[in-house]
């Protein structure tokens, strides 16, 4: 296995409060990782950590050989990690294609393919952010961080509150991203189902701490053990 991320015994908040505690995990390139648990678990501080916004307390976290410890969140952006991030936070006053414009840096990652992948986006190209829907938008956020044509991509969440046909579309693009084989995906996930088919390793967190890391078929076909694992029957 080629290791793309690896944290060792993070310890990580916001200021003096630790939300995650000695958090390990390792993730090879081209891998999926799913991150599951109930609400408020330390699952968005752990991409936040991840990408630098938190407040590290502890331990190391190591991307493509690099240590990141001390490193700020642009830096890691350049260095090659997107973060698409639950709350959208596009640009409200920038068109779609100025929105993904600004974010572009050399790669496979192009307009043409990102609106390949979102045909609705260049429908709306000249749009603003603001004019979008919910759904629009979130393509909108996965797009920006692709066109930053990263080597591990964080997902917080992307089908929240999404209309059940927009949830298909978002599948699709992104069972495409990881059929595409170039791309690491860590995917945070309320609906334990669709998390635990998406990715081939799932993490559980509890109260910060890591309870399950393993397989996710080790998981899929034991919704008991879910249920057990997270503390709350699963979502569909």
């Amino acid at each position: 296995m080629v290791e793309l991320l690896r944290l060792e015994d993070v310890s990580a908040g916001y200021g003096e409060t630790v939300v995650l505690e000695n958090v390990s995990l390792a993730v090879e390139a081209s891998g999926t990782l799913a991150v599951i648990g109930r609400n408020g678990v330390g699952k968005t501080t752990l991409l936040a950590t991840i990408m630098g916004h938190t407040q590290l307390h502890g331990g190391a976290i190591r991307f493509a050989g690099i240590d990141l410890t001390g490193m700020e969140a642009h830096a890691r952006a350049r260095a090659g990690i997107g973060y698409v991030p639950q709350e959208r936070e596009i640009f409200a006053s920038l068109t779609v294609e100025e929105n993904l414009t600004v974010a572009e840096r050399p790669g496979d990652w192009s307009l043409d393919r990102v609106y390949d992948m979102f045909p609705g986006l260049a429908n709306r190209r000249r749009n603003r952010g603001n004019q979008l829907s919910g759904g629009e938008q979130q393509m909108l956020a996965i797009g920006r961080a692709l066109m930053g044509n990263p080597k591990l991509l964080l997902m917080d969440e992307p089908l929240e509150g999404l209309a059940p046909v927009i949830v298909e579309q978002l599948l699709a693009a992104m069972e495409r991203l990881r059929a595409s084989g170039g791309l690491t995906i860590v995917l945070v996930e309320q609906h334990t189902r669709i998390a635990l088919a998406f990715a081939q390793r799932t993490l559980v967190l509890d109260r910060g701490r890591v309870v399950f890391d393993g397989a996710s078929a080790e998981l899929a076909g034991d919704p008991e053990r879910v249920a057990r694992l997270i503390g709350v029957a699963e979502r569909s």
